[in-house]
């Protein structure tokens, strides 16, 4: 990945846990997680996203929620031309524990 991948690999240097760890870890097996990184790498060589989403679902203001992706670049990374992904509000201490999230999941 690191060798098609060198913008996105600098999330990875900081103090924080990367999510892009987890997506290389996915990649490895799965074509989504793959075009996920070149989509996020073309979007920094370019300096524009190449995502639009289609809003958030079922939310009164702005939280969380349902949300559809999708990529203007179809073509080029056809495994993420569109996908939803969930949006879950921070509650009033901003921390949830990795118990409570997986009983989200």
């Amino acid at each position: 990945m690191s060798d098609k991948t060198p913008k996105t690999d600098e999330l990875e240097k900081g103090p924080w846990p990367s999510y892009v760890k987890e997506i290389k870890r996915a990649a490895k097996k799965n074509a989504a997680a793959k075009d996920l990184l070149g989509v996020q790498e073309l979007s920094f060589n370019d300096r524009v996203t190449h995502w639009k989403h289609g809003g958030i679902v079922g939310v009164t203001g702005y939280g969380g929620g349902v949300i559809g992706r999708y990529s203007d670049v179809p073509d080029k990374f056809p495994q993420v031309e569109s996908f939803h992904t969930m949006r879950v509000n921070h509650p009033a201490g901003w921390f949830y524990s990795t118990k409570t999230l997986r009983k989200i999941l």
